[in-house]
């Protein structure tokens, strides 16, 4: 029988996400706190430039794809050997060689999921970089699949990750100030707001569906429903 893991896990860091957002947001001469709505998407490339990040669409990526692109001399980050056997589709990765870094995402996305890719690669970038920063990082592998962290550990800093690129490209004070002028004393559906969010905003529906409900401000979609 398999030993339990019955530690409870911890909170997701939020406070230390909003400052690496803000963080981010004022490398690209962008305030966090607003009392104006926002006129525009998060210039999430303008961004990964800013932390030195390479961005490079790759067609129909998978690992196997990775390693290869990464082995062209014209870009400067090295590779690592991945197992053969991968070849399954990716929405994105990054890549370190030393001082450099690259985020590849998948060329033939939507804009609105490559731009959430890269939001979520520099969530990994900023709150879970390993030591060992050479190589493809292998952040979505458990062990028991040829990575070096648990299930748990998994869950964990994807759960991070995805929240990071969600409050990147909708920051929490940005929101609040659109929902405000949206809103004006009179009733918003749901729907009409993500619709409206993620249009401005570069997002999916269902991300801005999503951070609506999260920040309290509309009610989550029910069970089976199309925000």
């Amino acid at each position: 029988m398999q030993p339990t893991d019955t530690a409870a896990t911890p909170p997701l860091r939020t406070d230390l996400i909003n400052r690496w957002i803000a963080e981010a947001l004022r490398m690209v001469g962008l305030p966090f706190s607003v009392s104006s709505p926002p006129v525009g998407p998060v210039p999430v490339t303008r961004i990964l430039e800013a932390f030195g990040i390479l961005f490079q669409p790759v067609p129909d990526l998978t690992r196997q794809r990775a390693r290869e692109f990464l082995r062209l001399p014209r870009n400067p980050v090295g590779d690592e050997p991945v197992p053969d056997r991968d070849h399954s589709p990716l929405a994105g990765l990054m890549a370190h060689r030393g001082s450099n870094s690259v985020v590849l995402v998948n060329a033939h996305d939507i804009v609105t999921r490559r731009r959430f890719t890269m939001a979520h690669e520099l969530g990994h970038h900023l709150l879970h970089r390993p030591r060992d920063q050479n190589g493809i990082l292998r952040y979505d592998l458990p062990a028991e699949e040829g990575g070096n962290i648990s299930k748990k550990e998994l869950d964990y800093i994807e759960n991070e990750a995805h929240l990071f690129a969600a409050s990147l490209l909708m920051p929490a004070p940005w929101v609040r100030a659109w929902f405000s002028a949206q809103d004006r004393g009179k009733s918003i559906s749901p729907g009409l707001a993500c619709s409206r969010l993620a249009t401005l905003l570069l997002v999916s529906r269902i991300a801005a569906a999503k951070r609506l409900a999260d920040l309290a401000l509309t009610d989550p979609p029910a069970p089976g429903e199309t925000p």
